[in-house]
């Protein structure tokens, strides 16, 4: 069997590519040939590591009412957050990579986003389930953690899984647009979306039923969780001429993020967020640039910016809603 591995990426920043760098080499010992898939350019020495590189510049999020969304409610208020739609942005590179593949005739496929970094031993674990997928007439590998159920049902991960590229195309071809999201249709979320589209055909899988983490707990598994910290500036319902700046870390580790919000280009305010701790302060619509900087707990390495300008023209329902309690 001709197999590839695609690693889907965006690297944004240094520690992203380095990361990214660290993924690509830990996977060289498996002898597959390489794909890399992004929405940013990659530049020469990291495209080198791979066989293969994809730059789609079309990197356009879900709209607010198609995404998952963070909330809370407790007795001082209840908040609502819009998640980053970027799993449409993954349906693109699923979508081009594979197809891709199939034109250079490859026959199986590993996807992994780029924040995977494999331990050796674990990599042969991983060899051997794709071997004994191919020896068993299996179409796909997937990881279905049996305690993890979302909306009712369980999921299969995307964030590493692999399978017959044919046979994948042929199930599922992933949305490249809004409206090819709204035609297929897609679920809540893209894990519960590839469940609801391959369940169905579960006797020709291999099922490994756990967390791809636990499985390869030698290796460094989802090294990047940035989807679960939300920092976002929401409406407020109570007072709508005062939008609210609401921060929360939900990362599912245990990781401190230590924040500053600059105000005119002078550090208003700074916090560590703990996991399950949130931060929030209201504005006034005076047109004043707000940045706010997550980094790490030591405050060395900068995570991503955020910019918000306090206009009137700013649609904040659009990214979440505030409402206080009398």
């Amino acid at each position: 069997m001709k197999r590839i591995v695609i690693f889907d990426t965006y690297p944004s920043g240094k520690k992203e590519v380095e990361i990214l760098k660290e993924s690509i080499n830990s996977f060289k010992a498996s002898g597959w040939d390489s794909l890399i898939v992004s929405h940013l350019p990659i530049d020469v020495e990291t495209s080198k590591l791979a066989t293969y590189v994809i730059y789609d510049s079309n990197n356009t999020f879900l709209p607010a009412e198609y995404t998952p969304f963070y909330w809370l409610s407790n007795t001082s208020f209840t908040v609502q957050v819009f998640n980053a739609g970027h799993t449409l942005p993954i349906c693109r590179n699923v979508n081009t990579s594979l197809h891709l593949a199939k034109a250079l005739k490859y026959d199986q496929f590993v996807f992994t986003e780029s924040d995977v970094v494999m331990h050796p031993e674990d990599l042969q674990k991983l060899v051997g389930y794709m071997d004994e997928m191919t020896e068993k007439d299996k179409k796909m590998l997937f990881f279905k953690p049996e305690d993890y159920i979302d909306c009712g049902s369980h999921v299969y991960e995307t964030l590493l899984f692999g399978g017959d590229i044919n046979y994948f195309l042929d199930t599922f071809v992933p949305p490249l647009n809004v409206q090819e999201w709204i035609d297929v249709p897609m679920g809540y979320t893209l894990e519960l979306s590839f469940y609801e589209r391959f369940h169905h055909d579960e006797e020709k899988f291999l099922i490994l039923n756990d967390h791809s983490s636990r499985i390869f707990d030698k290796s460094g598994v989802n090294l990047l969780r940035y989807g679960l910290f939300n920092c976002e500036m929401v409406h407020n319902e109570t007072s709508p001429e005062e939008p609210v700046l609401f921060i929360t870390n939900s990362l599912i580790i245990n990781e401190r993020r230590y924040i500053e919000v600059v105000v005119n280009n002078h550090v208003q305010s700074s916090a560590h967020v703990g996991k399950g701790m949130y931060w929030l302060n209201s504005y006034k619509l005076d047109d004043t640039e707000i940045t706010v900087v997550v980094y790490d707990e030591l405050g060395q390495y900068a995570y991503f910016a955020k910019k918000f300008k306090l206009s009137r023209d700013n649609n904040f329902k659009e990214k979440g809603t505030i409402k206080f309690e009398s």
